[in-house]
């Protein structure tokens, strides 16, 4: 009889059957004879095993699922907070901004009110420094062009000392031409000249159409008395751009 070589003897420990006999525990005869194998015993320990393990796991991520949700709200109530505070505080910034730009627009306004304020100062200052001379004078003398058609005139006339008691007379607005013409430019109701009549100071205010293709970018007013004697003239730059 040949010899077993090791492997054969090792598939025969784990593969070969082993007949395992049950006794009646009262006769004591053989009550069963059961076949297994070492391999079958170890297949049966690892598949409990394997169940025990399977048993575990599903119980560990059932825990932690339970454990998951009460975090899962936590962390949406806190999410619900932060939107919540940063809605209230966004709609805080516009509201600020919102005062902010109110607060500029009144600041501006009341600074173009101060500054409208400082010029009627001066102007009377100048008027009030004007009336202790003697004579006519042409104070705040100012042309802007509006559009390509017409000159806006702002003029300020001042009577020094008190007599006479009133002056009356005219005033022209000229310009020169390119061929180097004198032009009158018609002032008020399709007048060359704009009377006045002043016993301390007068402001002349209004706007002259302009009917020719040139434009020029400075004027000269002349003042006249009742009786058409020159009393003074004044150059004026003409302010804008005709458009």
């Amino acid at each position: 009889m040949d010899k077993l070589t090791f492997r054969q003897r090792l598939m025969n420990a784990f593969v070969r059957p082993r007949q395992i006999m049950l006794l009646d525990s009262q006769s004591g005869k053989p009550a069963r004879n059961i076949k297994v194998s070492f391999m079958s015993i170890v297949l049966i320990f690892l598949g409990i095993i394997a169940a025990i393990f399977f048993m575990g796991t599903q119980s560990v991520s059932t825990n932690s699922t339970q454990s998951l949700i009460p975090q899962h709200v936590q962390l949406q109530r806190q999410y619900d907070q932060l939107h919540s505070g940063l809605a209230e505080a966004n709609a805080l910034n516009d509201l600020k901004e919102r005062q902010l730009e109110s607060l500029k627009q009144e600041l501006f306004a009341q600074q173009e009110h101060n500054s409208e304020l400082s010029n009627r100062l001066r102007m009377f200052e100048s008027i009030l420094e004007a009336r202790k001379a003697t004579g006519v004078k042409l104070l705040n003398a100012e042309a802007t062009w509006i559009g390509k058609d017409s000159i806006h005139y702002n003029l300020t006339l001042v009577k020094g000392g008190s007599y006479p008691r009133r002056i009356s007379g005219s005033i022209s607005l000229t310009a020169i031409s390119p061929e180097a013409e004198i032009i009158e430019i018609s002032l008020g109701k399709q007048k060359s000249r704009l009377p006045f009549r002043i016993e301390t100071h007068t402001f002349l205010r209004g706007s002259a159409d302009w009917e020719y293709d040139w434009h020029p970018d400075k004027l000269l007013a002349v003042v006249f008395d009742r009786k058409g004697k020159e009393l003074l003239q004044m150059e004026i730059a003409v302010k804008g751009v005709p458009q």
